[in-house]
């Protein structure tokens, strides 16, 4: 089985402790025969790897550690470079123009703040309403980052759960809360030949169902993983769950163009 990996994160992001060659050998270990390096460019965050708003070309630092892990890797090892690119909806000319960069073959389009907040990370949830609250805000803004052609896949619809989770608030995107806005946000990614991807639970098994209901067929399977103790886990089990819910193939990507594989 030709397992892919595509979410993945090194040293060029602000949050990761490996470098990509570690984290593609990590991968292999487990199995991985396909990784794209997918790491962070958070617009309005200083913290993360920026691009523009003057110059628009792969930072150095993803070339060289790329180049790295490309020349260390075992030779049935496939190696390639994206980006996850963050809060396009809060600057879609800056997102538009990193998108037209040459090299990078898939982007991931995430939200990871609301804007003027901070990252979901940082936020204090006082209350399942104040959770709620926050969701409706996040549906909406994915609806409209749906609209900007500046990213390949959407990452991880509901992420902000593991956040509220750990203080103790466990409020799910549910379709029965929230189901008008999801079947806006799945429709927008069908019809504008976005993808949504499954990062394991993000998005949760109903959504991801809906979205095959609303006839999406083109799903990517990541770890999110920031360290080589994450790296690869969980992809098998992601093939399985969609197998499980009718997919047939999972997609990989060369220059923002899919490929089908098998599943």
């Amino acid at each position: 089985m030709h397992l892919t990996d595509y979410h993945i994160h090194s040293t060029c992001s602000f949050d990761a402790m490996n470098t990509m060659a570690e984290m593609a050998a990590a991968a292999y270990g487990r199995g991985i025969a396909e990784v794209c390096f997918t790491d962070h460019c958070d617009f309005g965050d200083q913290e993360t790897m920026q691009i523009g708003p003057e110059v628009f070309e792969i930072p150095e630092t993803q070339v060289r550690q790329f180049e790295e892990a490309r020349r260390s890797a075992p030779e049935d090892m496939t190696l390639l470079l994206g980006l996850e690119l963050g809060e396009a909806n809060h600057d879609p000319e800056r997102a538009l123009k990193v998108y037209g960069i040459e090299g990078y073959d898939c982007i991931i389009g995430s939200l990871h703040n609301l804007l003027g907040m901070k990252d979901f990370y940082y936020l204090d949830y006082k209350s399942m309403d104040t959770c709620y609250g926050l969701y409706d805000r996040y549906l909406d803004e994915l609806i409209e980052f749906a609209s900007i052609p500046c990213f390949d896949v959407m990452g991880h619809i509901g992420f902000c759960l593991r956040y509220m989770s750990r203080q103790g608030f466990y409020a799910e995107i549910t379709l029965e809360r929230y189901g008008d806005k999801i079947d806006a946000l799945l429709r927008a990614l069908v019809a504008g030949g976005r993808k949504n991807p499954l990062l394991l639970a993000f998005p949760s098994v109903p959504i991801l169902r809906r979205y095959r209901e609303l006839g999406g067929e083109i799903v990517t399977v990541g770890s999110d993983a920031h360290t080589t103790r994450a790296s690869g886990v969980g992809i098998a089990e992601g093939y399985e769950l969609l197998r499980e819910n009718g997919f047939r193939y999972v997609t990989a990507y060369r220059r923002h163009k899919p490929e089908f594989i098998k599943l």
